[in-house]
């Protein structure tokens, strides 16, 4: 007598399109962007130095936008939690009890606002700096010499710390992959999930509205370095 097949109690998956070129391409540029902007800083010349760190400043103004009127994995109020929600969700990560978003979870998202917040931070920082031989930022006349040469440490100290977030990512993303099977590095490259059935809904924006929303985020920084 043969006895019954078990069903399969494993979830059927399937591709589910998560994060929209836009998104997929501010990430990948900006990581060029800060790796350019590093060598710069370290091995010259300094005027690619600058420029790398308006094209930075740029690209935040652009995902500050972008956050607003992008697809709903983009948006900030679908992601960023309080602390209670992320508190919640890293217990959930240690006991393997813990569900997954769709898109960001509270602890990525944690880290995407750090580094926004920061990167801003230091690329306004920079526009006010100097080398004490050659080099002053554009918006060096609007605090002085002395509070340029404070600014400029704060410059370097920031970037410290970026390079410190950015290895904190990458190791997160590695652990995913190995612990979890859950490749988030992939999935910023394609823009696909592979999820269990049945598929949440993602609203994508069209992504030729991030074309105007880059050109006036560029603008903007542009008249700030020019103009102030």
């Amino acid at each position: 007598m043969t006895m019954p097949k078990q069903a399969d109690t494993k979830p059927r998956l399937r591709p589910l399109k998560v994060w929209d070129l836009p998104t997929r391409l501010f990430h990948w540029v900006l990581v060029v962007l800060v790796a350019g902007a590093w060598y710069t800083g370290e091995n010259g010349p300094i005027e690619w130095h600058a420029r790398f760190g308006q094209a930075i400043l740029a690209l935040v103004v652009y995902r500050i936008i972008w956050g607003i009127i992008g697809s709903s994995t983009a948006q900030f109020w679908n992601f960023i939690r309080g602390p209670k929600a992320v508190l919640a969700y890293a217990k959930g990560l240690l006991t393997g009890k813990g569900s997954e978003p769709v898109g960001h979870n509270p602890l990525g998202a944690c880290m995407i606002i750090a580094l926004l917040v920061i990167l801003a931070t230091q690329a306004s920082f920079g526009l006010m700096s100097n080398d004490d031989i050659f080099f002053e930022g554009p918006l060096f006349n609007l605090v002085g010499k002395e509070m340029s040469d404070t600014l400029t440490g704060l410059h370097v100290l920031l970037f410290n710390i970026i390079l410190a977030a950015v290895c904190i990512h990458i190791v997160a993303a590695l652990l995913y992959l190995l612990l979890k099977r859950e490749n988030l590095i992939g999935a910023m490259i394609t823009g696909v999930k592979w999820w269990p059935e049945p598929l949440p809904e993602v609203r994508l924006t069209p992504a030729w509205l991030a074309v105007p929303v880059l050109a006036v985020s560029a603008a903007l920084v542009w008249a700030a370095a020019t103009y102030l």
